[in-house]
């Protein structure tokens, strides 16, 4: 009895986590990219020698980020895989889903504002 309960929490935490980090990995993605490519200051600022360190900065973020969200979304696939093997997707969808939900939210310009676009 006790160990269906800790399974059942060990479920509801990562489905819990797996929802935050799936909301907020627009803004995440947008702050990476913009780490990555040199511009954590904005566009409009040339950061010269402090260039490297922004770089390094934005994989470190990335590797953050990787590690928030694969070993929950693994977990939840397997979990919906041993449920019926249709359902391996259903973690992924939606995944996909609240990432374009908060894109639309927070309005399309104001996301590819991270990537320079406006």
């Amino acid at each position: 009895m006790g160990k269906t309960i800790i399974k059942k929490a060990i479920g509801f935490i990562s489905v819990i986590w797996f929802l935050f980090i799936s909301i907020i990995s627009p803004l995440w993605t947008g702050c990476i990219y913009m780490y990555i490519t040199g511009h954590s200051k904005g566009y409009a600022y040339d950061l010269g020698s402090e260039a490297d360190v922004s770089i390094f900065l934005g994989i470190i973020l990335l590797i953050f980020w990787l590690l928030a969200i694969l070993p929950v979304t693994a977990l939840l696939c397997k979990k919906c895989y041993n449920k019926r093997k249709s359902f391996i997707v259903l973690p992924l969808l939606a995944f996909i889903i609240l990432y374009a939900a908060v894109v639309y939210i927070s309005g399309w310009k104001e996301f590819l504002k991270f990537f320079g676009c406006f």
